[in-house]
């Protein structure tokens, strides 16, 4: 019993040792097929190239057959067109031989033409020669008198150079002159503005309201803190305020003018100061009539049925004032002096 076992242990084993290698027969052999159809797959393809190829080489072959046939058809037809082109030519080579012959004799002709105008250009040229000639001399005496221009020219610049210098001078004596006049001028006629602290009312009889447009009050369409007037006058000076070698000259005085279009009802008196010779600052008191509401009486009162005439007067009213006024006698010495 125990020999029939190892019996077929060893059986088994063996058995177990012909599987072995008939896998690794078989393997061996799964592995030369996928190599030869490897191998196989690589030479249907490069069959496949070679047909490829073949054919291309066969249509480029039939292409080149087609062209070589289609040349000699082209050159059996330019071989006929040579023909008749060298008919043609023959023909054109007669009448051009005649054309020729013609040409001979129109060059003659041109030939004898052309010394004809020779000669004519030769008295022409000589005529020319003469005009230059001619030329010439009138640019020379051109020249000289050019010459004598720029020199009179010169001359004139120099002349106006001295005239300059001299109006320069001439200016200069008499911007001395003015300033030494205006420092010894005491009294002078100025003109400007004036700004005083009280505008001039202008009284009316307005509505209360919107509402009660029946109801009529005083009002004052001007009302205002400060009034512009036009003021003249005349200016006293009494300090001198001018430096020794100062361009312009200035002073310290006093001012008495008028004012407004009722220059008699419109005083202006004060102090001013005289600056570049024209210019004048004045400032003081301004006294002035005006039309005020009688005592009792203000802006927004009614004045009843007498109407706004009664309830108006006129008064005195003394105001501070500053002016700019111009001197214009001495305006234009200013630009002798710049």
């Amino acid at each position: 019993m125990i020999r029939d076992e190892n019996s077929l242990q060893l059986a088994y084993e063996d058995l177990q040792s012909r599987l072995l290698s008939g896998k690794r027969n078989n393997d061996s052999l799964t592995r030369q097929q996928i190599e030869l159809n490897r191998s196989l797959l690589a030479g249907k393809q490069e069959i496949l190239r070679l047909n490829t190829a073949l054919e291309e080489k066969a249509s480029k072959l039939r292409e080149n057959e087609y062209l070589l046939a289609k040349a000699q058809l082209e050159i059996k037809e330019l071989s006929s067109s040579a023909e008749i082109d060298k008919v043609k030519l023959e023909g054109k080579i007669d009448v051009h031989s005649t054309k020729l012959e013609a040409k001979d004799k129109e060059i003659s002709y041109l030939k004898k033409n052309i010394e004809e105008k020779d000669a004519l250009l030769k008295q022409k040229t000589d005529e020319l020669f003469a005009i230059y000639k001619e030329k010439d001399n009138s640019l020379k005496i051109i020249d000289s008198l050019a010459r004598a221009l720029n020199q009179k020219e010169l001359e004139y610049i120099r002349v106006s150079e001295r005239l300059k210098i001299i109006e320069a001078q001439y200016n200069e004596i008499m911007a001395k002159q003015t300033a030494a006049s205006n420092k010894k001028k005491k009294i002078r006629f100025i003109q400007g503005v004036g700004i005083k602290n009280y505008r001039t009312p202008d009284w009316e009889l307005a509505p209360q309201s919107s509402s009660s447009s029946s109801v009529l009050v005083i009002s004052n369409k001007n009302a205002g803190k400060t009034d512009v007037d036009y003021i003249t006058g005349v200016s006293l000076s009494l300090y001198d305020l001018s430096k020794p070698d100062s361009k312009f000259t200035y002073d310290a005085g006093i001012f008495v003018g008028f004012g407004g279009q009722n220059l008699f009802k419109n005083f202006y008196i004060g102090p001013s100061f005289k600056v570049f010779d024209f210019f004048h600052i004045n400032t003081g008191a301004n006294f002035a009539e005006y039309q005020q509401l009688k005592p009792g009486f203000k802006e927004g009162d009614q004045p009843g049925a007498s109407g706004l005439s009664s309830v108006l007067v006129k008064q005195w009213k003394t105001n501070f004032f500053i002016g700019f006024t111009l001197d214009l006698e001495l305006l234009g010495t200013i630009p002798k002096k710049l």
